[in-house]
């Protein structure tokens, strides 16, 4: 064959051959996919995990330690040679955190302040510190039966004067360099699912003397939880939904392309808020071609609830039928709200369904991300042996230069788009604001530095941006798609068929990378300078307690800041990137197809 001269149209196809099957390549020889359960606190997804993977001691799911609330942080679980639990615990500064928290509550005068602004810790690590701290609530009865509740940790806080002095007391009495085990296994030989059930009680609640306040749990089983499958798949137990569903955990999982999300709701709730703010969080990403790839919507349904769905003026009465009118509502509501379609609803009752049939269910979703990879890689391998045929074949260049010709009208349109973000700050300044924000979580913002799961200023920043770099050219990547799929669909562009389907492959690709890369500057140009500002946060700890209108106060002073550091010069930065990687593509494109 001729060598192929530089800018040739043919070389531009197999360079770009070449990454992708690189791209395929890298992703197979990867084993590890994971399930990642999301769901409101309370929902039932620990219970439908430990079914689903057969994780049960007698009746009793083995990472259930109660009804909602329970989970003190994400659990993943896998295969293995041998059982053992690996806890990544948080470290001493953030623990000092949640005992300043913990202090502030202690020492606040509940009655005196606005119900919406009062300060309460999750019941979950409330619990933790208070058994690592062995200041629990004691309940007893007096001589006349009445009920008399003892708070040991109040009693303790009647001696310090002040918040801070008070977290050095906690900080001291929790003594938590000597809970320094972060690995824990059956070395006396108890039945398994026994000890199992045991250790992660006392792991997760902090009952265990040398265990710290978890982060993550890892749990590692020496059963097959899957059958069928060449690669490692682990399930992840995410931390219960409370309040937000923009948490840079959640992100992660919807954007991670070896991840299935299970996004999970109660039967007569569905589609619920939180589940449609996920599917809306994956949309604003950019990622609406994948979600029915790479999402399950699982309703959890109880004993009756889907023979008792009205249809037309009565209950059905029958369990399969009530499921299918209420999937239908699901599908129509969420078409209706967020435009999406041919989304993956299943349901899932733990007292009377065969978890095999979801866990197989599960599987070929998995199976299907990876398969997707494989057949890639044999459709390039086939297009890199047609390209000698195509380049001598008169209906191969008939077809290519239709396509050329077909495009090029979109080519001149993208390259005169210039994407400019704005103000891409205003979405955290409305949620620290909004009324479904908890005061106590702002407060909790504060007292890190804007980092917390449920307000994280980072995170929104980061999805503020993403969100407008989508808004502004996710239009014309709809347009090209629609151009593509047109062609796709036209006998006479056969031969084109295979340079159709490359400008699509690397369209979804470049412009993936162009919404995270747009994610990641949007943290980062104002991360340090945030985190690092004391006259900020110190001013804001203060906005405590003094009285009503706490989040605005917050919210305000928050924005001040934004305009007092002249946010357009950050946000050109951003700008800057995202048209340069913007017209990086569309000069892409219009080399493959070696248009003007």
């Amino acid at each position: 064959m001729t060598k192929l001269p530089e800018e040739s149209a043919t070389r531009k196809q197999l360079a770009n051959h070449r990454e992708l099957f690189d791209d395929a390549v890298s992703y197979l020889s990867n084993s590890d996919q994971r399930l990642a359960f999301i769901g409101n606190i309370g929902t039932g997804k620990t219970t439908a995990i430990c079914h689903l993977l057969g994780l049960l001691d007698g009746e009793e799911p083995i990472l259930s330690t109660g009804s909602g609330r329970t989970t003190l942080c994400e659990v993943e679980i896998a295969s293995s040679s041998q059982l053992e639990i690996e806890v990544t615990p948080h470290s001493e500064a953030e623990v000092k955190s949640y005992l300043t928290d913990f202090a502030q509550y202690l020492l606040s005068d509940i009655t005196e302040s606005d119900n919406s602004e009062s300060f309460k810790l999750s019941a979950e690590v409330e619990r933790a510190l208070r058994n690592m701290l062995d200041l629990r609530t004691s309940r007893t009865k007096n001589p006349e039966g009445k009920r008399i509740t003892t708070d040991n940790a109040k009693n303790f806080a009647a001696n310090y004067q002040s918040v801070e002095l008070l977290t050095e007391g906690l900080l001291k009495r929790i003594d938590y360099t000597a809970r320094y085990q972060t690995r824990f296994t059956n070395d006396d030989g108890v039945d398994q699912y026994e000890w199992l059930h045991t250790t992660f009680k006392a792991i997760n609640s902090c009952t265990h003397p040398s265990v710290g306040l978890s982060k993550h749990i890892r749990i590692l089983v020496p059963v097959k939880l899957f059958d069928d499958i060449n690669y490692a798949l682990s399930v992840v137990d995410t931390k219960g939904v409370d309040q937000t569903v923009n948490r840079a955990d959640l992100d992660s999982c919807l954007t991670d392309n070896r991840t299935v999300s299970v996004l999970c709701c109660r039967f007569n709730e569905a589609p619920d808020k939180t589940m449609s703010g996920l599917l809306k969080l994956a949309k604003d990403a950019g990622l609406s071609h994948r979600i029915a790839k790479e999402t399950v919507l699982l309703i959890l349904d109880r004993e009756s609830e889907a023979e008792k769905v009205i249809d037309i003026d009565e209950p059905v009465g029958d369990k399969t039928e009530g499921r299918e009118i209420r999937a239908e509502q699901v599908v129509n509501d969420l078409r209706h709200t967020l435009q999406l379609d041919n989304l993956d609803v299943r349901f899932f009752d733990v007292k009377s369904d065969d978890p095999k049939q979801l866990n197989k269910l599960l599987v070929e979703k998995v199976s299907v991300l990876r398969a997707q990879y494989a057949q890639n890689i044999v459709d390039i391998e086939k297009a890199i042996v047609d390209i000698e045929t195509e380049l001598v074949s008169q209906s191969a260049k008939t077809a290519k230069n239709q396509v050329k010709n077909t495009l090029e009208p979109w080519i001149k349109k993208s390259q005169g788009c210039s994407p400019a973000l704005r103000e891409y700050f205003l979405p955290l300044i409305n949620d620290i604001k909004n009324k479904g924000t908890y005061a106590a979580s702002v407060r909790a913002s504060v007292n890190r530095r804007g980092e917390w799961h449920n307000l994280d200023y980072y995170q929104l920043l980061a999805t503020g941006a993403r969100e407008q770099v989508v808004d502004q050219i996710g239009t014309l990547k709809d347009e090209f798609i629609v151009l593509i799929d047109n062609m796709l669909s036209q006998n006479e562009l056969q031969p084109a068929y295979a340079l159709l389907k490359q400008l699509k492959q690397t369209t979804e690709k470049r412009l993936g990378d162009i919404y995270q890369k747009a994610f990641a500057k949007g943290r980062a140009v104002y991360e340090e300078q945030l985190s690092s500002d004391n006259q900020l946060w110190n001013g804001l700890f203060r906005e405590w307690g003094m009285g009503p209108g706490y989040k605005d106060r917050v919210s305000g002073n928050s924005e001040t800041w934004f305009h007092m550091r002249k946010y357009p010069e950050f946000e050109s930065s951003v700008t800057r990137q995202v048209v340069e990687e913007w017209q990086r593509y569309v000069n892409e494109v219009r080399d493959m197809l070696g248009a003007e």
